[in-house]
């Protein structure tokens, strides 16, 4: 099984907010922060679901910022 992005939740500027995302080693939960103004993600779960995770994490950034691109 694949890991899978189970729900995205945004806040008021809709923006990412948390998300999380299953792997057969278990849940990952992601939150999004502003770092110095950039918008970076922090995960919480086990070691090894957060390795198995990392694809959908970056495939979640990358349709993020084609949904920013288009609403601009």
């Amino acid at each position: 099984m694949n890991p899978r992005i189970s729900q995205v939740n945004f806040d008021r500027q809709e923006r990412p907010f948390r998300a999380e995302i299953r792997t057969p080693l278990g849940v990952v939960e992601v939150q999004w922060r502003d770092v110095s103004g950039d918008l970076c993600w922090f995960t919480n779960g086990s070691g090894e679901a957060k390795k198995l995770a990392v694809p959908a994490i970056q495939r979640l950034n990358r349709m993020l910022t084609c949904l920013d691109q288009v609403t601009s």
